[in-house]
């Protein structure tokens, strides 16, 4: 019980966060469940609970939505998802979150260092923009993470409302293409839709 609360309490802050930010809450909760669940419960579990919130704010924001952005995007990002998916899968769980803590790790670092630019300052590159999806894939895979696709986007939106509206955009992408492949690759239990069903009470009260 006490373990249920703790992850309902987790999952609440998660989603406070991606209320306001319109990102964020797979990097809350990919490293705080690992204290007490193992990655192949907490990727699609996070999966679940995104779907609903994306397509809220991809509605949201739909009017400032860049296509010419989002499109090739999407395409590299569901390029990486798939070997992304079978690491998750075949994957041992020591493995999964030894590289889980590098990666955040890495993260933390990179965002400790990043030199401060201005929101849409920097222009799209091919060569970047094909590396940046097909890396955030990957990750997207494994565990759901997007952290340097947010930096991408972040840095070659205008403002805020076509940040989320682009970000949840290709989020909402991923969660769809990725709910089809872990359903069939037997990831998606009828355990963690139950657990799913318990938590959405604390996205919701996240979210408001």
């Amino acid at each position: 019980m006490i373990e249920k609360i703790y992850l309902f309490a987790v999952v609440f802050a998660a989603f406070f966060v991606k209320g306001i930010t319109g990102f964020g809450s797979t990097l809350v909760i990919a490293p705080l469940f690992s204290f007490v669940v193992s990655n192949k419960f907490t990727t699609p579990v996070d999966l679940l609970i995104s779907i609903p919130t994306n397509l809220y704010l991809v509605w949201k924001n739909r009017k400032s939505i860049n296509l010419k952005t989002v499109v090739p995007l999407s395409i590299m990002l569901l390029a990486g998802v798939v070997p992304g998916i079978m690491f998750l899968k075949a994957g041992n769980d020591i493995l999964l979150k030894s590289i889980l803590g590098v990666v955040i790790m890495a993260l933390g670092i990179e965002m400790l260092y990043r030199k401060p630019q201005k929101q849409g300052s920097a222009k799209p590159n091919k060569m970047m923009l094909a590396a940046v999806g097909l890396v955030s894939g990957v990750l997207a895979g494994m565990y759901g993470i997007s952290a340097i696709l947010v930096a991408y986007i972040s840095r070659t939106s205008e403002d805020r409302s076509q940040f989320r509206g682009n970000i949840c955009s290709l989020f909402l992408v991923d969660n769809i293409f990725r709910l089809f492949w872990y359903s069939a690759a037997g990831i998606m239990t009828i355990e963690i839709v139950k657990f799913t069903l318990f938590i959405m009470p604390a996205v919701v009260l996240g979210m408001i």
